[in-house]
């Protein structure tokens, strides 16, 4: 087993953002589904406002979420 494999890769939120290596909006992804992804692993907070990526086990979820993947509709009065 690869120590990788164990302990993976973590980077900051913003750093794989800029890096272009993150193929969505990571900040509006995060917004509307933080749960499933700390669920999966993807992110882990880190203090009060920083998120850490795991970016392989993002990009599982992004492959398996991403189709099926919505926003919530506001209701316009």
């Amino acid at each position: 087993m690869e120590l990788t494999q164990k302990h993976p890769q973590l980077t900051p939120a913003a750093e794989f953002q800029r890096s272009g290596r993150c193929p969505v909006n990571l900040r509006w992804v995060i917004f509307h589904q933080k749960d499933s992804l700390e669920d999966h692993g993807a992110i882990i907070r880190f203090g009060k406002r920083r998120w850490l990526v795991d970016e392989d086990r993002f990009i599982i979820w992004l492959r398996e979420n991403g189709s099926s993947f919505s926003t919530p509709r506001r209701k316009i009065n």
